[in-house]
């Protein structure tokens, strides 16, 4: 089947487009002999079929984070198919250089200028034909968000495939380079690669035998020695180029810049701003939780003294709908179902351990969905580089608040999202730093653990606002801690920052849905598995012979329930596990009855909350863990790390709380 990449610069509108194009055909594959991961999609138009590739985006050739390496390879080496650049039409200079990079390199490559709508609204006229004869590709001027030009974009793509169409490399004068080029071709066979091998090209470079490594270094070294550096003399023939280009096709009428966004962004990058990406951050969450389980308005209203609006706030959230579904169909079930092993495993094992933890789902999809909203309204990237100097001080870049933020969601692909970033040093700190943001798996165990346990509004805010400071503070002192290990390897900051703009739904909802199907498909296999093997534990009696091993270690804090143990053995695969298992050991899924059946002293609840928030989050998190280092000795390194936090911080809670 032909092939056709669709490669862009970030904010370039690809993901936009690809979901218009993809539809519900999009799957997610693994880059052949690599651990990145790239949508692809079956596209048929006029009975012709093709596979559409998502390339990961690529800011340039110089820093790169893992995934940019991949799209980095991809357009040093041949390959078949089309290549598809994609232009921001907000940016056309930065993109019209990053694309004649690329067009030096493809010869099969169509030009699409993305945000049509954006350039006619600021008066931007673009003469395509001056394009395609100066560049020798197709160009085509599409708005993706509005479907403008899709047919066209298409119907180019087939005649290109189909050789209807004539293309050709790219060949821009070099001007007193020239002669050095002509030299380096002969040694490597190719102008392009002669090109990048004289501009530094490492990739270029290593797959070139000695003697012709050797042989470019010299024709490097003559060109700084008579002319200058030969990188800044390729660049500014480049960048003239472009000037020229843009100069005879491009007609602008310049616009000023909106009030309002000047002084949204005088407020961002202030010395102030990480603060203000802070308060967004955690409103964006805190209004997700309060959705889907009332929480923190519930207690807001309560300790107003609104308890009946906060009862009804919290019993008609999302959570309380699904339980009260849940606790129905057991009665239900109980009433007409006779009694037998069958009967035990479905109410007490499958509906009380999936019921107890159904209420998760909404709250991915919810958080999920207003992340992406802040990613496309322009704010993410923002939020990247306010927290760059707050980053800085842990030896960090602004770009690790997209996988911290990922984190606080779900932190398998908190830990998958640590490939954007730049150097190696700085992906390994943070993907094993991320186990212990505190995920909205165990946010809503806390949530429970907090609301049925303890009493106290003011205790219950207290924890959980605590145990997200302490979560941020051990992240970011853990990535520092690393950095001992690892080399805190410099990188600058390099991120285009797009306009504000009302997000596209359609795309948000994509990237929503994306971002959460595998998460929960493969969660709710994982808990239907561990729900019946703790059911089966339970009617064996060997939840409490195990349980009762595990629970001597945290004697010293006052939990020795056996049925507290094996708790927490399951909540090591799943933190949704905690409460499913303790439905499933005390054969109901009212924590109310839990939790007076168990009678934990403040101190001890409070213990038994910490070591569940910051103990290692999942299985599934410590396979991403591997996935992404590979290694094995790093992996159980991190798993202990997270343990003996996690221990140390249930055991000092206690004996705090414990000596009031």
């Amino acid at each position: 089947m032909d092939r056709v990449y669709l490669l862009a610069q970030p904010n370039s509108g690809k993901t936009t487009l690809f979901n218009l194009l993809a539809g519900e055909s999009c799957y997610v594959a693994n880059w052949p002999g690599k651990t990145v991961e790239v949508f692809q999609a079956k596209i048929r138009h006029h009975g012709k079929e093709f596979l559409l590739i998502d390339l990961p985006g690529i800011n340039s050739f110089k820093t790169l984070g893992k995934e940019e390496e991949l799209t980095k390879e991809f357009i040093l080496k041949e390959s078949d198919g089309v290549t598809l650049i994609l232009l921001n039409g907000e940016s056309l200079y930065r993109s019209f250089y990053f694309a004649i990079q690329v067009l030096e390199m493809k010869s099969k490559a169509i030009l699409v200028i993305n945000k049509s709508d954006y350039l006619e609204k600021k008066g931007v006229h673009v003469n395509l034909q001056v394009l395609k004869e100066r560049l020798g590709v197709e160009v085509v001027q599409i708005s993706a968000l509005h479907g403008i030009g899709i047919n066209q974009l298409l119907d180019r793509i087939l005649d290109v495939l189909e050789g209807r169409i004539k293309v050709k490399r790219l060949k821009i004068d070099y001007g007193a380079l020239e002669s050095y080029i002509e030299r380096a071709e002969k040694i490597v066979g190719d102008r392009s690669v002669a090109i990048r091998a004289i501009e530094g090209e490492e990739k270029i470079l290593s797959t070139l035998p000695n003697e012709k490594r050797v042989a470019i270094e010299e024709i490097k070294k003559e060109i700084g020695e008579k002319i200058a550096n030969p990188e800044e003399m390729i660049a500014m023939y480049r960048y003239k180029f472009v000037e020229e280009l843009l100069n005879s096709a491009v007609r602008e009428v310049k616009v000023a810049k909106a009030s309002f966004e000047e002084k949204f962004d005088k407020i961002f990058f202030s010395k102030f701003g990480w603060i203000v990406s802070i308060f967004i951050l955690f409103s964006t969450l805190l209004m997700a939780f309060t959705i889907n389980t009332g929480f923190p308005l519930n207690l807001l209203l309560s300790s107003f003294g609104y308890e009946s609006i906060a009862d009804l706030l919290e019993e008609y959230s999302l959570a309380g709908i699904i339980s009260l579904f849940f606790e129905l169909l057991s009665k239900l079930l109980e009433q007409y179902i006779p009694d037998s092993i069958i009967k035990d495993l479905l109410i007490n094992g499958i509906i009380a351990g999936i019921g107890a933890v159904a209420t998760f789902f909404p709250l991915i999809l919810i958080v999920n969905f207003f992340m992406s909203l802040i990613e496309d309204s322009g704010l993410m990237t923002r939020i990247a580089v306010s927290m760059d100097r707050f980053f800085a001080f842990f030896g960090l870049t602004g770009k690790s608040v997209f996988p911290f933020g990922i984190n606080m969601a779900c932190n398998v692909p908190g830990v998958m999202t640590s490939r954007i970033l730049e150097t190696d040093g700085e992906r390994l700190r943070v993907a094993l730093a991320s186990p212990f943001v505190i995920c909205q798996a165990r946010l809503l165990v806390i949530i429970l653990l907090v609301v049925f346990f303890l009493t106290s509004p003011i205790l219950q805010s207290g924890i959980i606002v605590s145990i997200y400071l302490i979560s941020t503070l051990i992240f970011l002192l853990i990535t520092k801690f690393y950095g001992k290990f690892f080399k805190e390897e410099t990188s600058e900051l390099m991120l285009e920052i797009p306009p504000y703009h009302f997000p596209s739904l359609r795309v948000v909802w994509w990237i929503t849905w994306m971002r959460s199907r595998s998460f929960i498909f493969k969660v709710s296999q994982l808990l239907l598995l561990f729900a019946i093997f703790a059911w089966l534990m339970e009617y064996l009696g060997l939840a409490n012979m195990v349980g009762a091993i595990i629970a001597t270690a945290f004697s010293p804090i006052g939990l020795e329930d056996p049925r507290i143990g094996f708790a927490l053995l399951m909540g090591f695969f799943a933190k949704e596990l905690v409460i499913s298992s303790l439905a499933i050991s005390f054969g109901t899924a009212d924590l109310m009855r839990i939790s007076a059946e168990l009678s934990l002293t403040i101190p001890e609840a409070t213990a038994l909350i910490f070591f569940i928030a910051f103990y290692t989050p999942c299985a599934a998190t410590v396979s991403a863990l591997f996935a992404e280092i590979r290694n094995y000795k790093l992996v159980l390194f991190s798993i202990i790390t997270q343990l003996l936090i996690a221990y140390l911080l249930a055991f000092s809670i206690f004996l705090i709380l414990n000596s009031f």
